[in-house]
């Protein structure tokens, strides 16, 4: 149910919106990468990426901990 401030569930967080804006930029410079880059620019930029998806499944508020194991 949303709240009044119109966010339900459904809603992103500031920071997920800025993770998908930075996930949309790095697939773009990988792109770029891939024409003119060096192996370990492609990797660095894999690297990037891998990291924006762990943060945006993390179900936790905290993108950090979403490879800390469940106790």
């Amino acid at each position: 149910m949303p709240s009044e401030t119109g966010a339900g569930p459904t809603a992103h967080s500031e920071a997920e919106q800025a993770l998908d804006a930075l996930a949309v930029q790095f697939i773009a410079a990988r792109a770029v990468i891939d024409k003119s880059g060096t192996p370990m620019m492609r990797r660095l930029i894999d690297l990037l990426l891998f990291e924006i998806a762990v943060a945006l499944a993390d179900p936790e508020e905290d993108p950090a901990r979403a490879l800390d194991p469940v106790v």
